[in-house]
């Protein structure tokens, strides 16, 4: 990843984190509006509305003014267009040399100055402006406040947590990133009520999600690691039980350098968790995937000497056939097939009802209709790399 998007997607999580610590921070009246209408966080009080626009420059030591000609003309416009409206305009910015917690307002000559630029990405904005003697007023309502760093964000939300009745531990590593992964789910929402948040009722889901959100998102904060350890630690409470029936749903779209990945992990898998024959229920993996890349992950796992069944007959898929169970000789230690596998989109949804599943490990980053019907424990696992799937199904010991 280059550094201009690891750029920009620090700020996404600059501005995630600063609207959870605004919702900790609110009143049981307040409504907080994730990317709201006004700024990246509106807040809405019985008194009135404040729109704040969050800004990380980690990599600008100090303030210039020039850092902020953008979202300053952005706000001007939207107080031209409603100048009646009780409405206050902040801006939270990070930049490493200035101290936390202090506030600049600007001035009319500050402000005019903006206005003269000549940066061509910023005319639309100076050109609405134009003629517009609103300038003092909108003063008046804006100022520039200077945040603290990601990391020292972080702290401050886990003690806001703590504050609200969460151990330091859980907070840490499992209420917190939940907090972000929802609040960055929130955000991609058309519709703007289902972006209005308010702390009492937030908290109250918070608390019923005890398991580690592993995502694009949570891989960018301070502590990812300890995430990923907390979230195998929670998975392995569920994998060492051997006589519960899975279904891993692998999605090919999403995975990194699935076809040549899969059939390693599914052997490693098979290695680890169907060895005792006794007990061990036969998995099935339900590959999301075209019908070519699964028959050459299914020959490649034959070279592996791993005898599946595919409940192919006559070249048509039978459900029975899928389902059935492996003969077992116990004496010899041997079983007819290891595990099963299926084509998901052609085949899955024919044996989900009859299947007795008591795990559905999904990683992906779809939202799949069967997760709202199934009556089985659902293991979600948002993220792309190998090793942390690996990881996370306690294949390997470390990352």
């Amino acid at each position: 990843m280059n550094r201009t998007a690891d750029y920009t997607i620090q700020g996404f999580i600059y501005q995630f984190i600063i609207t959870f610590h605004e919702l900790l921070l609110s009143s049981n009246d307040d409504e907080i509006t994730v990317e709201g209408i006004i700024e990246d966080i509106d807040v809405s009080t019985p008194t009135g509305h404040t729109a704040v626009q969050c800004k990380y420059h980690e990599s600008k030591q100090k303030f210039t003014l020039s850092t902020i000609y953008k979202p300053v003309l952005q706000m001007y416009c939207h107080y031209k267009k409603n100048p009646t409206a009780n409405i206050k305009y902040r801006l939270h910015a990070h930049f490493p040399n200035e101290t936390v917690g202090t506030e600049k307002r600007l001035t009319k000559t500050e402000l005019d100055s903006i206005l003269d630029s000549k940066a061509t990405d910023l005319q639309k904005y100076i050109t609405d402006l134009d003629g517009f003697n609103g300038g003092d007023e909108f003063l008046k309502r804006f100022k520039l406040e200077f945040g603290a760093s990601l990391s020292d964000t972080e702290k401050a939300v886990i003690v806001c947590l703590s504050n609200e009745g969460f151990t330091t531990e859980d907070a840490t590593e499992i209420f917190y990133p939940n907090a972000i992964h929802a609040i960055a789910e929130l955000s991609i929402q058309h519709d703007e009520h289902k972006r209005k948040i308010k702390k009492i009722v937030f908290l109250n889901e918070l608390k019923k999600k005890k398991k580690t959100a592993i995502s694009r998102w949570t891989k960018e904060l301070q502590d990812y690691n300890k995430f990923l350890k907390q979230r195998r630690r929670q998975i392995g409470e569920v994998l060492n039980i051997n006589s519960r029936k899975r279904a891993l749903i692998l999605d090919a779209s999403y995975i990194n350098d699935f076809e040549r990945n899969i059939p390693l992990l599914i052997q490693e898998y098979i290695t680890k968790y169907n060895s005792k024959i006794r007990l061990n229920q036969c998995p099935v993996f339900s590959l999301v995937c075209d019908e070519e890349m699964l028959n050459s992950i299914w020959k490649s796992l034959d070279q592996k000497k791993l005898t599946l069944e595919r409940g192919i007959v006559a070249g048509t898929f039978n459900h029975i056939r899928f389902l059935r169970d492996p003969l077992k000789v116990i004496k010899d230690g041997t079983i007819e097939f290891k595990l099963k596998l299926c084509n998901h989109e052609n085949e899955f949804d024919s044996i989900i009802n009859e299947a007795g599943f008591d795990d559905a490990i999904i990683i992906s980053d779809q939202d799949f209709p069967f997760e709202n019907t199934i009556g089985c424990n659902i293991e979600k696992l948002k993220t792309q790399e190998i090793n942390e799937i690996k990881y996370l199904l306690s294949l390997t010991s470390s990352l």
